[in-house]
Formats: structure tokens, C-alpha cells, sequence
């Protein structure tokens, strides 16, 4: 039987253990995962890429839009305050000072012996812009929701902090500069902090005069005392007129009313055409009407 040598088996098995070397097998494994890692950094990076596209583009869809509504808002702002305006001017179209009634007051205080030569009114507006009147810091205290886990306990609705602000408004402008101020004013409250604990919110409270136009009207009468005691009659005429309900509720209660003009000694006029050689007592009264302010929430 012949016996078979394989003369390479030593080189075959130097082969095998080569074949089988871990650091090789770590070499192979480690360039595997190499590729895998930059093939997943190559997707991230297109992903990425992608996502940073989309949002420029939505950014600058978002820049276009919020163009459109600045223009949209600011049509808005000067349509409301356009509609603010005619509004006002209803109202003061409708509290506007009306001449016919005061000339119809005048009429029903006349004396016969005294003649009115002019009747001359100058009227003034003062406009002025927005003012803060008083600002101050308030805790309020507010109820608390009940826990969700007490579903027997009621939910009654919760108070507004500026309602809760409200209640306590007596308490702030039944002093300081509230006593003299005759503006309309509004309230803005702005929350700062709130303790949970303490149920307590720490509010500003600012109370802000509105812009306001202040209407000042003066009128002047010049007029002559024909009676047989040339300027007796005057002081009838200053009775009547200040007595007259009408004249009362427009006067000032500060000088509204006031002669300017009232010598003491009588005169002739020689170009009266109806008496020449008649004696008068010539006179002037100012006249002081209430100031009226204007703004666009109300007329006062």
C-alpha cells in the first residue's frame, strides 16, 4: 500500500493560521464599519441638507407672509383709528356748542330799555397728548382651581386678575391726584409676579389720561342802557341772565360772568338815528362758559 506525503502541508498550514489571524478579521470588521459610518454620515449630512433647505424656503415664505400682514395690521390700525376719529366727530357734532340756543337764551332775559349792539364769541382748543396720571404696584388675591383628583369639588370659573384689580379701585382713586382730576383716564394692569403658594398676584397698575382736546369759549356782549336813569337797568339785565337755567348750567362757576365795561356817567350819540339826543350807559359783559374736553372715548 503506498503511503501519500503531502510535502506542502506545513505551508498550507501556515496559510490556514494566517487565514484565521483576529487582527486581520479586525481590520476587515473595523473597514466595514468604517464604511457603514461614513455612508451614515453622507445620509445625515442629505438629510440635514434638506432640512436646512425646506426651512430657508419656509423662512422665506414666512418672511413674505408676515409683509403681507405688517401691511394688513397697519391698514388695520389706521381703519380703526380713522373709524375712532369719525366717531368723535359724531359726538361732538351731536355736543357741539349750539349758537341758536344761546341767542334764544339771550332773548328771553332782555330788558326793554337796554339794546344790544354786538354779541362776539372766541373759542380755543387745547390739544393734549396722552399723560400718566398715577402708577402703583397691587397684590390681589385670586382662588385657586381645586385639584383634578377632587372631582366632587365645583369649578366655578375663574376671576380675571384685572376684575380682581377693579374691586380695588375705590381704594386708589378716592385719593392722591384723583381728587382734582376731571380727565376721563384708563387702566392698564400688568402682571409681575405671582405667588402660588399665597394664592397672591403682584400687579402694576397704571391709570393713563387720554389724549384730550379742551374747548375754551368766551363771549362778549356790548349792548346800551337807554333807561330813564341810564344804567339802573344793568343790574335787572345781569339778574335775568344770570338767573336763567340755561345760562347757569353753561357759565363757570369762576368769573363766568363779569362786566368789562360799564361807565358811570351817561352819553348822547349824535349819529343815533332813532334818538340823538338820547343818554345811555354803553357796557360790555364777559361771558365765561364751563370747559368742555374732548377725547375720543367721550365728550365732558
Amino acid at each position: 500500500m503506498p503511503i501519500k506525503i503531502n510535502l506542502l502541508a506545513d505551508l498550507q498550514a501556515a496559510e490556514e493560521l494566517r487565514r484565521k489571524d483576529p487582527i486581520k478579521r479586525a481590520v476587515f470588521g473595523g473597514c466595514a464599519l468604517l464604511v457603514l459610518v461614513i455612508g451614515w454620515i453622507c445620509t445625515t449630512q442629505m438629510q440635514v441638507w434638506a432640512a436646512r433647505h425646506d426651512l430657508n424656503s419656509q423662512l422665506a415664505r414666512l418672511k413674505s407672509v408676515e409683509e403681507t400682514s405688517k401691511q394688513a395690521k397697519n391698514r388695520q390700525v389706521a381703519s380703526l383709528d380713522a373709524e375712532s376719529r369719525l366717531k368723535a366727530l359724531d359726538r361732538y357734532s351731536a355736543n357741539r356748542f349750539f349758537w341758536g340756543t344761546f341767542l334764544d337764551a339771550l332773548q328771553h332775559v332782555a330788558v326793554d330799555s337796554i339794546r344790544l349792539t354786538e354779541v362776539r364769541a372766541e373759542q380755543k382748543y387745547t390739544a393734549n397728548d396722552a399723560l400718566k396720571l398715577f402708577t402703583t404696584n397691587v397684590v390681589v388675591k385670586f382662588t385657586p382651581p381645586p385639584a383634578g383628583w377632587k372631582f366632587w369639588a365645583s369649578h366655578p370659573p375663574p376671576t380675571s386678575i384685572p376684575s380682581l384689580v377693579s374691586n380695588m379701585s375705590p381704594t386708589m382713586t378716592n385719593a392722591g391726584p384723583f381728587l382734582t382730576n376731571s380727565f376721563p383716564y384708563s387702566v392698564k394692569v400688568t402682571e409681575s409676579s405671582t405667588n402660588v403658594v399665597a394664592s397672591e398676584v403682584a400687579t402694576l397698575v397704571e391709570f393713563n389720561l387720554a389724549p384730550r382736546a379742551i374747548e375754551k369759549t368766551t363771549i362778549e356782549i356790548k349792548g346800551r342802557d337807554y333807561s330813564v336813569t341810564p344804567g339802573a337797568a344793568l343790574d335787572d339785565f345781569a339778574r335775568r341772565l344770570t338767573a336763567s337755567p340755561y345760562f347757569k348750567s353753561v357759565l363757570s362757576s369762576v368769573q363766568g360772568f363779569r362786566f368789562t365795561e360799564r361807565p358811570p356817567q351817561p352819553r348822547p350819540d349824535p349819529q343815533d338815528p332813532v334818538n340823538p339826543s338820547a343818554l345811555y350807559v354803553p357796557f360790555t359783559i364777559e361771558l365765561v362758559l364751563d370747559e368742555r374736553i374732548f377725547t375720543n372715548e367721550q365728550n365732558l
